[in-house]
This record gives structure tokens, C-alpha cells and sequence, in this order.
């Protein structure tokens, strides 16, 4: 299958890869190497395509169904309208927090979204991954131990963990086009009476022009190449303040 990188999102030292499918599926690539290779998945970057062969996984654990386990891999030339592809195959929601996630999302301590495998309301997305256009700014908050986005409300606003790859702006305007994830089930083990729950995640958001403070990057040439290129030095590199205790991506 051919597959389009449409989002890239830290996962401990390695990454965890979104894509669009050819006949419009969402996808998520899982190295067949992840358990043991700290890097995997370093390679692919948001915008190029592929040519896959994958396997589904053992066990799909909703709501992350879209996983596959890539066996083999060719990189071909870059995608062109990118933009253009997610609004044909993953149209996004349009508005606030509650547009996400079929309505089923929960607001936790310090605004955080999640959805909970208990609880009211009842029920899982049948989907982890999707595109939205918030109607309101999302502005940078580094006030606590993670990197936050945070949606103005009149209760202190919605939070969202930053697990992408980008420079982080200190505010993303509104309408922009960002991807966001649920995190893999998890409880702290101190709540071991609590209900697990997948948290909300900003991956990253795609462009149609340069946000505020950042400089355009430079784009690719069609040439297909097989092989996939290195990371480049620096590449990732964040400030230990605001980068320190990411946990998984997704």
C-alpha cells in the first residue's frame, strides 16, 4: 500500500508514525523493531510517501485500531497537496475540545482531556487518531513538568500534552490544522482504583504558511529514493525544561 506521513510524534527515543492510506485509511506504522530499537521510526517525516507492506498486529486494543506492523518499506517522491489529501480522507472537526472524539471526551485535573474506559459518558472512539481546526488559539504552557497547548475556556481552559517533533510556537492561531492522538492506556500506579484512560495529544499541526516565529522549511525534490535518509543532526532537539518526562506517543 501506499501510505502518506501525515503526522510524527515522540514515542521515548523513537517515534510513532501516523499515515494516510491510498484509499484514504488511517494508519499508524509500528516498526517491526520497536520493542528493542530505542530509534525506530526516526526515518519518516510528515509529508513523504511510501510504499508499504504490513501486517495487522496480534491484538488491536481499541480505540487504537490503526495499527499496522510494517514488514518492508520504499520511500517514493514526496506527496503534493497535503493539506488537500487530509480534507478528503480525515476531514477535521471544526470548533472546540467538544467536536472531538465523538463527544466522549472528559476534562481531568488541570483541564487535561482524556476518555476513560469507565464512566459517563460511556463508550470509546472508535478511531485514536483524527485532524481538527480549533476555533479559538491554542497557546503554549510550560508551567508544568510537560509541554502543554492550552484551549482558552472560561474555567481555565483544556489541555493538551505536546508530543511532536516541531519547534513549539508560543501560540498556534486558530483554524490552523493540528493532529491530535490518544495516548495508550494508562493509570498512575497510585490510582490503582481508578479507571485507565487514554489521554489527548497535540502531534502536530500542518501548515498552509509559516506560524508566527518559525521559518519556513525547506521542502524535498520528487526524486523516489528507496532508501530511507538519516535524521538529521540535531533533529528533535528541545530544551531538557520543557521536554523533560514525555511519556509515549501515539
Amino acid at each position: 500500500m501506499i501510505v502518506t506521513i501525515v503526522a510524527k510524534t515522540r514515542q521515548r527515543g523513537g517515534a510513532c508514525v501516523g499515515g494516510i492510506t491510498a484509499d484514504g485509511r488511517s494508519v499508524r506504522l509500528i516498526a517491526p523493531d520497536a520493542a528493542f530499537n530505542e530509534h525506530h521510526n526516526l526515518e519518516y517525516e510528515v509529508g513523504q510517501r511510501w510504499e508499504i507492506d504490513a501486517d495487522p498486529p496480534r491484538e488491536i486494543i481499541p480505540p487504537h485500531v490503526e495499527n499496522v506492523i510494517v514488514r518492508h518499506k520504499r520511500r517514493l517522491a514526496p506527496a503534493g497537496d497535503l493539506v488537500g489529501l487530509i480534507e478528503e480522507h480525515m476531514p477535521p472537526r471544526v470548533g472546540g475540545p467538544e467536536a472531538l472524539y465523538e463527544g466522549l471526551l472528559r476534562v481531568g485535573a488541570h483541564g487535561a482531556l482524556y476518555v476513560g474506559r469507565d464512566g459517563i459518558p460511556p463508550g470509546i472512539p472508535p478511531y485514536s487518531t483524527t485532524f481538527w481546526r480549533p476555533d479559538r488559539p491554542l497557546r503554549r504552557d510550560t508551567s508544568g513538568k510537560r509541554l502543554h497547548y492550552r484551549y482558552p475556556t472560561d474555567d481555565g481552559g483544556r489541555s493538551l500534552t505536546f508530543v511532536g517533533f516541531q519547534e513549539p510556537p508560543a501560540e498556534i492561531p486558530a483554524g490552523t490544522l493540528v493532529r491530535v492522538s490518544l495516548a495508550h492506556w494508562w493509570r498512575p500506579e497510585e490510582w490503582l482504583e481508578e479507571e485507565l484512560r487514554c489521554y489527548v495529544q497535540l502531534s502536530g499541526w500542518i501548515e498552509d504558511a509559516p506560524l508566527p516565529g518559525r521559518s519556513p522549511s525547506l521542502g524535498e525534490g520528487g526524486v523516489e529514493d528507496p532508501l530511507p535518509n538519516p535524521l538529521p543532526q540535531g533533529e528533535g532537539t528541545r530544551s531538557p525544561s520543557l521536554w523533560e518526562g514525555l511519556g509515549e506517543g501515539s
